[in-house]
């Protein structure tokens, strides 16, 4: 008799056989090495100094250290590191927080443009077509006119594939560069052996540019470092265990693996080499959580499996073997200790080159659970590891393959919900592809400790969206964006107050603040003419502004306290985490939190949809876009005047007394230039009588009388007695070129 899960595993195995139309699209990938193109179309002058890490494992991390030891330190930086998810604009993050989505479309869409504006003259130059920018030159080119645009000092970037010929490689201006662990990975594109991969990894090395190398790189690695900095010139550190950095370290409170000890010291030296006078503590740079997104991440997944399974979560985006190494020995040294199986969620990409097998036999025992997924696969985005061959490799290793691997739809989601119930009080672990990992992070339910927020909105966003919606209502994420930007607006406006600088107005006196409650006014009738009647004492009706402003009163109280359980539910965690592992836990007390996580989970999810709610009722309310709204007044300080250009009131030229203008200039300037040329012959001939060597001759009459000579316009005397020519001009020449001709 065939059972369920053999038909589901046929199925399963036809789908992943028979390739969906839609994937057809996706059928090869976009990574074009080079950077002739990239180099066309990023900005020649770069204004700020670059921080370039390569590596094939670590080097995320590096930049995470990286950028929370700036933070601490107060440099301002930016950070690019690849690939993005949940979406491609979370690679860019500018002091600790995202750009703005309409940031990085607006850059990204200034990039395209300048290409296609080079691309025209590459064409007609070279008579071939440039083609388009990669998906990763087009992200790349973004992060850096972000970097530009917002001024900061420093840029952190991290290689997307290789070195040499990768697109971040063409940044303009480096201050140091940094060389985490090497492996072997992504061979097809960079070469078979190590060494052949540390040759191109080498190529981000430029001349007198501080290189840091991670020390735990084999032997072979480290000679090709070090020949290929000889080369160009680069000094190059290689960071040694028993450094003085790490020194303060808190090891009992952290508790870094030896991988992360490396990666961070990797950053501590590079830090130093740009600012040797900066002490940091390194445990305040810690606190900070520096971590990217998916590297040995606890995560919260309560509320997608509605309170069945309250433990975190592991979340390492293990993708070759040295990745998956690391987190076996961590695994073996935390979350195997009681003897308990792990219960895991993997999915890794199609690749020639992984060792699957191999990397399998690492992690897993035979008494695991194990769920073999796939990912949504996007563009130019490489495809997923198909869950039967996944499943295949496993039945090898587990004893009870039928109890412990899920066969059901091979989506994250499905099972999560299946590990949730095999783990009971184990632990669950998710690791393989970074796109795994995003299809978790964007399920709803996930709850991370820390996450980069959204840089502030600025005034002219929310003068924007208070525009619009006296136009039309406001979408659900345009009401968010606009409340950001409210919250961001009046706390700007509290530090103003604190220092001494209202935001209304710099003016003083009743005169002043008449006119600009006149100009207000104005302001509000012109662009919402409803209001017209307001202006002339007929007010909107009172009942639908009270309501509105009991809407906000909720709103505030909700988003308070939804903050504020939020905050419960991070130490509550923290407390139960600490007291599980202390020597002699308390049973009472970690019952007692579990009762109060469970508590706070429920009220930070009411007030959660209650802040939903009332977000639809304020953005459909006829009443809202009057009382919410702000006006130009409030946003800025100073009301909307439109200038009327006085440009056609001013009256035509008359062309003919123009020219009759420019000609009577024109004969000024000869009169002047004659003038001073009369005076200049004048004085030459008082010189020339004082001297002795008048030009004029004795007249033939024997009189004695002088007489004057004619002169031509350059002074010369043109009625001279004619004079014999000397021997040697009997014969005078001209030459023209190499030929002498005679004269006429």
């Amino acid at each position: 008799m065939t059972k369920p899960h053999h038909v589901a595993t046929a199925l399963s195995t036809a789908r992943a056989l028979i390739k969906p139309k839609e994937e057809a699209l996706y059928a090869t990938r976009d990574i074009r090495l080079g950077l002739e193109r990239i180099a066309r179309v990023i900005k020649p002058t770069q204004t700020w100094k670059g921080v370039h890490v390569g590596g094939t494992n670590g080097k995320g991390s590096i930049c995470g250290y990286l950028s929370a030891l700036f933070t601490v330190a107060g440099v301002g930086h930016g950070r690019y590191t690849s690939p993005a998810f949940p979406d491609k604009r979370h690679s860019v993050v500018i002091n600790g927080r995202y750009v703005r989505p309409e940031d990085y479309e607006n850059a990204a869409r200034r990039v395209e443009k300048d290409y296609r504006a080079v691309s025209i003259g590459w064409r007609l130059s070279s008579s071939q077509d440039a083609g388009s920018l990669s998906p990763f030159e087009l992200e790349t080119a973004t992060a850096f006119n972000l970097f530009n645009s917002h001024g900061v000092p420093y840029g952190i970037v991290e290689v997307g594939m290789g070195g040499a010929t990768d697109a971040t490689n063409a940044m303009r201006r480096k201050s140091l560069t940094i060389i985490s662990k090497i492996g072997l990975d992504h061979q097809d594109y960079l070469g078979n052996t190590i060494e052949e991969i540390a040759k191109v990894k080498a190529g981000i090395m430029r001349p007198a540019v501080p290189c840091v190398v991670d020390g735990t790189n084999e032997p072979a690695v480290l000679t090709v470092l070090k020949e290929h900095a000889e080369s160009v010139g680069a000094p190059m550190w290689v960071t040694q265990e028993d450094s003085s950095f790490l020194q303060k370290l808190d090891q009992d409170r952290w508790q870094l693996q030896p991988y992360q000890k490396h990666n961070l010291l990797c950053a501590m030296v590079g830090f130093r080499h740009l600012f040797p006078n900066l002490d940091i503590d390194i445990n305040r740079m810690l606190e900070m959580v520096p971590q990217l997104p998916g590297r040995l991440e606890w995560v919260g997944i309560s509320d997608l499996t509605n309170n069945r399974y309250n433990k975190p979560v592991l979340v390492d985006a293990a993708h070759n073997t040295l990745g998956i190494k690391a987190l076996a020995d961590f695994t073996k040294e935390r979350l195997r200790q009681d003897g308990r199986p792990i219960t895991w969620v993997i999915g890794f990409s199609t690749s020639g080159s992984k060792p699957i097998p191999e990397m399998l036999d690492m992690l897993i025992e035979p008494h695991d659970n194990v769920a073999f997924v796939e990912f949504q696969r996007g563009p130019n985005e490489p495809p997923s590891m198909p869950a039967p061959l996944g499943r295949d490799l496993l039945a090898k290793v587990l004893v009870g393959a039928e109890d412990q691997l899920y066969d059901g739809e091979p989506d994250v989601g499905n099972a999560m919900q299946w590990a949730a119930d095999k783990a009971g009080d184990g632990h669950i672990v998710l690791t393989g592809s970074l796109y795994l990992v995003r299809d978790l992070y964007n399920l709803e339910g996930i709850s991370r400790a820390s996450e980069a927020g959204i840089a502030w909105p600025s005034r002219r966003e929310l003068w924007t969206l208070s525009k619009r919606w006296r136009e039309r209502p406001l979408t659900k994420g345009e009401y968010e964006q606009f409340r950001r930007a409210r919250t961001a607006w009046q706390t700007s406006r509290e530090i103003q107050a604190l220092q001494g600088n209202g935001a209304r107005s710099q003016t003083t006196g009743p005169e002043s603040n008449d006119a600009a409650t006149s100009a207000e006014v104005d302001d509000v009738t012109r662009l919402d003419p409803s209001l017209q009647a307001a202006t002339e004492g007929k007010a909107p009706p009172k009942e639908d502004i009270e309501e509105i402003k009991r809407l906000r009163e909720s709103e505030d109280f909700h988003l308070r306290q939804q903050e504020a359980y939020e905050d419960f539910i991070r130490s509550a965690e923290e407390d139960l985490e600490w007291e599980s592992k202390a020597p002699t836990p308390d049973a009472g007390f970690i019952s007692q939190l579990k009762d109060d996580l469970t508590l706070f989970r429920s009220r930070e999810s009411h007030h959660r949809k209650a802040l939903d709610s009332i977000a639809e009722k304020i953005i459909a309310h006829p009443a809202a876009q009057r009382v919410v709204a702000l006006t130009h007044f409030e946003v800025y300080g100073r009301p909307l005047t439109y200038q009327v250009s006085t440009f056609e009131d001013k009256p035509r030229i008359d062309r003919a007394k123009r020219i009759a203008e420019r000609a009577a200039r024109r004969q000024a300037y000869r009169d002047h230039a004659i003038a001073e040329k009369q005076a200049k012959k004048e004085a030459r001939l008082a010189k020339s009588i004082a001297s002795g060597t008048d030009p004029r001759r004795l007249a033939g009459d024997g009189t004695g009388e002088e007489e004057p000579v004619e002169e031509d316009f350059w002074g010369r005397p043109v009625n001279l007695l004619e004079q014999g020519p000397r021997p040697y001009d009997r014969a005078r020449f001209f030459r023209i070129g190499n030929i002498r001709k005679p004269l006429e």
